[in-house]
């Protein structure tokens, strides 16, 4: 891993000794090194200053190397801890391990173990430092809306598209039709050391076999009737870059087979040629099928999926992350609001009824929603009218609603009467579950919960979508 500015290195003892004679072969080594004899001062130091590293003796005067360890995690989460100690016990060793060092060194110290240590550490700490501006650029990425949430899941995913697009190995990205799975492959891309190349989308699921084949590996001259001259292939003139292989899927059973042989070798023969040609290119496949059924039935090749299969990411539905959807929504108004007009809004009813809907088409179905209600709404804020039919048109009419409508006894049930508290509540606040939820005293994402839960058992729900 490569850092322009020197590694700085945080030596901390008490016997002056040992302080100058590692800090000595520190030095020596290329690292900038600060020394503090005790850890009082050592604390002040990264308080004020950035290190990549600490090196720290346990046993000091008032304060100790577990409490600089804690304080130096407590300032710099990103930074690693190596103890040194001439009192080498297994209770020390646990309690240093326990509380974070990356590293436990009994003294006398080793000075070409310390070496290899601290190569280890700062190495681990840049790319946990690393790896957090990645997943900033992520955030910041102007068009990369499925990313726009903070759904457990999401966060998940963030995580490991930071971490797998400095690797360059093979991808497979699932998700529903409308989940953003070239996105997720642009991202990866737009973060991983090729970005300064190209990427390029192809679409298996729209050309034939042969036509795929011509346009992934080109052709020579003279090939067949009309080729006049030789073609590259995609494969071959996006050298450096990114392919993402969408809906692959979709591929025919013999391409399949080319593919597999492309991956396996890292060269092609150009339709009509002879001569193999090495290729430099990063692979990405994306799907919404099943592909394990797909191989039950025979139209998708085990030897192929493994070979694309190195790493899965898996996008989940916008069914499955309705709290963030009114985040959605809102970047999306964004998106789409003149630049010089009033920021536009969703009224409390209209996002209710966004968040109730199930959502088929996914991200890409929202964004489609809120550009066609953006351009049906005079006003500044979009009302539940202004929404597609197919939405708003299931909506349950209030004030036809009934709270309970599984009551065979006289006495109702606990959860009958949760439920009739509920829908009061609603009521009192023309649906609006925002308003409801605060008056509850739980969460919005909680209520909704509830209410998903009721629906499930029967009971008729009013203000959610059927």
């Amino acid at each position: 891993m490569v850092k322009e500015s020197p590694i700085r290195i945080l030596l901390v003892d008490d016997e002056i000794i040992n302080l100058e004679n590692i800090g000595h072969f520190l030095g020596q080594k290329g690292y900038e090194v600060s020394t503090a004899n005790d850890g009082s001062e050592a604390i002040d130091q990264l308080s004020q200053s950035n290190f990549d590293l600490v090196v720290t003796d346990l046993k000091m005067g008032a304060v100790d190397g577990v409490q600089v360890l804690k304080a130096a995690r407590e300032l710099h989460p990103q930074i690693e801890v190596i103890m040194m100690t001439g009192y080498a016990t297994v209770n020390s060793a646990v309690e240093a391990m326990s509380q974070g060092a990356f590293y436990y060194l009994a003294k006398p110290i080793k000075l070409k173990e310390l070496h290899a240590l601290v190569s280890q550490a700062t190495e681990k700490a840049l790319l946990r430092h690393e790896i957090t501006l990645l997943k900033q650029r992520i955030i910041a990425q102007p068009d990369v809306t499925q990313f726009i949430g903070h759904n457990p899941e999401i966060l998940k995913l963030k995580d490991s598209i930071a971490h797998l697009a400095q690797l360059d190995c093979n991808i497979l990205i699932t998700g529903e039709t409308g989940t953003g799975k070239e996105l997720v492959a642009r991202t990866i891309y737009e973060l991983s050391p090729r970005d300064k190349h190209r990427f390029l989308p192809i679409n298996c699921g729209a050309m034939s076999e042969e036509l795929i084949s011509n346009e992934l590996f080109g052709h020579d001259k003279d090939a067949f009737t009309g080729a006049g001259k030789m073609r590259q292939g995609l494969l071959e003139s996006t050298a450096g870059g990114v392919i993402l292989l969408d809906e692959i899927g979709e591929m025919p059973i013999g391409m399949q087979v080319k593919l597999l042989r492309v991956l396996q070798e890292r060269k092609i023969i150009r339709v009509g040629g002879t001569r193999e040609i090495p290729i430099d290119v990063r692979i990405l496949a994306a799907t919404n099928r099943d592909l394990q059924e797909e191989i039950k039935k025979g139209n998708f090749r085990q030897d192929l999926y493994y070979r694309l299969n190195v790493v899965t990411l898996h996008i989940p539905p916008l069914r499955e992350r309705q709290d963030d959807i009114p985040l959605l929504t809102n970047y999306f108004l964004a998106k789409y609001s003149p630049q010089d007009s009033i920021s536009r809004t969703m009224s409390g009813k209209a996002l209710d009824c966004l968040v109730d809907y199930e959502f088929p088409g996914n991200a890409r179905e929202l964004e489609n929603i809120i550009e066609r209600s953006l351009a049906l709404c005079p006003d500044d804020e979009i009302q539940l009218h202004h929404l597609p039919p197919e939405i708003h048109g299931s909506t349950a009419n209030p004030a036809t609603y009934n709270p309970v409508v599984h009551a065979p006894k006289s006495i109702k049930s606990l959860e009958e009467n949760e439920l009739e508290y509920l829908l009061a509540v609603l009521d009192s606040v023309d649906g609006n579950k925002t308003q409801a939820a605060k008056i509850i005293g739980i969460d919005r994402v909680s209520l909704w919960r509830k209410l998903k839960r009721f629906k499930s058992k029967g009971f008729t729900i009013p203000w959610m979508a059927d």
